[in-house]
């Protein structure tokens, strides 16, 4: 993907909060509820329907394979990333969140989830290219968390009432609404970004990718199944939507929070500082059980793993990496396919296992990312800054 170029806003363009508010609407729309509204519907789905927690993995493996597809069609085709085709993708989202209530089949399930993977990528890196490195990027990425925020408090507020098909058509109605509040970005509504260091792949740039790779896959395990471990170790049913509305919340603030803390702090020293936490929030309800220690972990999960990502992007974008966004966001796309796959086998026996798994990852992606390679000094080195 391009970098955006550098030179000031022509007279009469859209206001660069303007332009952050709306990517974080369709943010919202693709990621917090055109993905992760799987997640505190998971448990539901299982316990109302067909669908078996194994199903359940396979179904969320589906959903990342779209997204690489989508996130490596666009890295091999970035003029893909038109107005055109991001509405399509926003249009496809509604359709794959209504398919979900057409039966239960696994095959209609696993269609839909991979349709929503590949749209999600579409509108994620054309909202990612059109806030790059931009003063509110950190605003227009909270609208991921807004999205959470607003799938676990439909399931926590609703399920009571409704079964799994209504909070499916819910969910669609939020994504749409959240749509059409994107609806008029283009590409030359990009606002101003820092320029590189250097074009092409360096040794940070190499360790940038790999670490992010393991950020996606252990991030994932905890994404897709907290809700699942919450709810089965509190044995309460708000429990696991509430902890979801947390990592929403966390998330948004978290965002905002780390576009601050990226002029007092390098890039590096951020990712691994967040690398850890979020290991941490992987590990304490494994270790610690209970309702505070899931608060605490919501609360570190959500305020890290959204920071990930806009680190992730700004750090790639000052290396020059080709394509940064759709680069990233495909070897983010490994992880979260590879993720689900590893730690299905355990989910027989309770999620303890898979989180035990995400916290390894997660350490091993931060060791990774602070390993300062002798030849990464220098420019490349002041680039993380």
């Amino acid at each position: 993907m391009p970098t955006p170029p550098t030179t000031a806003r022509t007279a009469g363009a859209a206001h660069p909060v303007l332009v952050a508010l709306a990517a974080a609407c369709g943010l919202a729309a693709a990621m917090g509820l055109g993905r992760f509204v799987y997640t505190p519907l998971l448990p539901v789905m299982i316990e109302q329907s067909t669908l078996t927690p194994e199903v359940g993995a396979w179904l969320a493996t589906v959903n990342y394979t779209g997204y690489l597809l989508g996130a490596a069609l666009l890295m091999w085709r970035h003029d893909l990333a038109v107005p055109l085709l991001n509405r399509g993708a926003l249009v496809a989202l509604v359709l794959s969140e209504l398919a979900m209530v057409a039966g239960e089949s696994v095959a209609l399930w696993g269609a839909a989830r991979l349709v929503a993977g590949v749209a999600s990528a579409f509108v994620f890196v054309f909202c990612a290219r059109t806030i790059a490195g931009a003063v509110p990027a950190g605003l227009g990425y909270a609208g991921v968390g807004l999205g959470i925020f607003l799938s676990g408090a439909l399931t926590l507020l609703l399920e009571p009432v409704l079964g799994w098909r209504e909070l499916w058509l819910v969910a669609a109605a939020l994504t749409a609404v959240l749509a059409l509040a994107s609806w008029w970005l283009r590409p030359d509504h990009a606002v101003p970004s820092v320029p590189h260091s250097r074009s092409g792949w360096t040794r940070d740039g190499v360790l940038l990718a790999v670490a992010y790779s393991l950020e996606g896959m252990g991030y994932i395990i905890v994404g897709t199944f907290l809700v699942a471990l919450v709810r089965d170790t509190l044995g309460v049913v708000w429990a696991g939507p509430a902890a979801w509305s947390v990592v929403g919340l966390s998330a948004a603030s978290g965002a905002v929070a780390v576009s601050w803390a990226r002029r007092h702090w390098s890039l590096r020293a951020l990712m691994v500082g967040a690398l850890l936490l979020q290991a941490l929030s992987a590990l304490l309800p494994v270790i610690l059980p209970g309702l505070v220690t899931t608060i605490v972990s919501g609360v570190l999960f959500g305020a890290t793993f959204l920071g990930l990502v806009l680190t992730a992007m700004t750090w790639g974008a000052r290396l020059g990496l080709p394509s940064a966004a759709a680069t990233l966001t495909v070897v983010y796309g490994l992880g979260q396919i590879v993720g689900p796959i590893v730690v299905a086998p355990t989910l027989d026996r309770g999620y303890e296992a898979a989180f035990v798994v995400a916290t390894v990852v997660l350490v091993v992606a931060a060791v990774t990312v602070g390993w300062r390679a002798p030849a990464a000094r220098g420019r490349a080195g002041r680039a993380a800054r």
